[in-house]
């Protein structure tokens, strides 16, 4: 028992090490260099923000690309929940957990919709995610003329993106999923389909009903983005062009740290973690003064860093191993 405590411990330490030390490194940065705010007030509230909304779009991307499958389309699933579920809520007058309840529903119907084409047609998932980005982006721009969805002056409504609503949401998805991930028929599939599809499917374990699982699973999530998203901007305008894919690019860093911390925890708090990270960084650069172009520079060198780290992790455990090896081969010389 008290082993297991302890690394119970040692774990909680090793997963939330990363958050705190970047936020405290970027508040001692910000002092000294004369820019204070950063970590405080309305700074403080934006970055919670950033970690939500950010997070729960990770956790969307993470669910499907840790099967090896790169869904593009949650962006376009994000923006046609919204102008559904935002034009129904409005048009009902609803409060808001009728408009969460209203997206929500939207968002898991596009999910399905999009885990049934994946399964159906047989297609890369490249494949099926460009097609369904193109037809839910038509869908989003016939209604309402392609003049999207407008909440603004709906303050009632709009209260997800505020303290504490929004952490309250991100809590009660966490639990959710962590349980989906951890306790259920799914998550042991999930895990056996990621160390190795062939010998998964081999052994009985249906890798079509888990795919749409996955999908349903991210459209629920880009509709919870999304119900932050309009409650901070009030405003939601379709898009065209694949531009909704843009909606993904807050997604890789935190992804990426989820994935190597989920060894500690579980990969859903790995994602949000890295979603903390990213914000302070996003929020300490703007503190810094640098500009929107440069802060898309140093999250994707952060990427950049983070994959070479995770593709040569290996070799790194594989080098201990033999350090290990030939120490103790050494002392048996010594004995000897």
């Amino acid at each position: 028992m008290g082993k297991r405590l302890s690394k119970l411990g040692i774990n909680i330490v090793k997963t939330i090490a990363g958050p705190v030390l970047v936020f405290m490194f970027f508040l001692a940065l910000t002092n000294l260099t004369g820019n204070a705010g950063f970590g405080t007030g309305a700074d403080l509230r934006t970055i919670i923000y950033n970690v939500c909304y950010s997070g729960f779009i990770a956790l969307a991307v993470s669910y499907n690309l840790s099967s090896g499958r790169l869904d593009f389309s949650v962006g376009s699933v994000l923006i046609l929940s919204l102008i559904v579920g935002g034009t129904l809520a409005q048009n009902w007058n609803v409060g808001p957990v009728g408009l969460l309840l209203l997206v929500l529903a939207v968002g898991l119907a596009c999910g399905l919709v999009s885990g049934l084409l994946y399964v159906l047609l047989n297609l890369p998932a490249m494949v099926t995610a460009l097609g369904v980005t193109m037809i839910f982006e038509a869908i989003a721009y016939k209604m309402n003329g392609g003049n999207g969805v407008r909440l603004i002056g709906k303050f009632s409504m709009l209260i997800w993106a505020q303290w504490p609503y929004n952490v309250l949401l991100l809590i009660v998805v966490l639990l959710i999923l962590s349980y989906i991930l951890g306790y259920t028929k799914f998550g042991y599939n999930s895990k056996a389909l990621q160390t190795g599809q062939k010998n998964a499917v081999d052994v009985g374990i249906n890798e079509r009903v888990n795919a749409i699982i996955c999908y349903v699973i991210a459209g629920g999530l880009m509709a919870c983005a999304g119900v932050l998203y309009i409650s901070q901007y009030g405003y939601i305008a379709p898009s065209t062009g694949l531009a909704s894919s843009s909606f993904i690019m807050s997604a890789f860093l935190p992804m990426f740290i989820g994935t190597a911390l989920a060894k500690y925890s579980n990969r859903n708090i790995g994602v949000i973690m890295g979603a903390i990270i990213q914000a302070s960084l996003s929020s300490a650069l703007v503190k810094l003064g640098a500009s929107s172009s440069l802060n898309t520079v140093f999250n994707g060198a952060a990427v950049l860093l983070l994959l070479v780290y995770v593709s040569n992790s290996h070799k790194i455990l594989i080098a201990k191993a033999h350090n290990i090896k030939k120490q103790k081969a050494l002392a048996e010389i010594e004995q000897n």
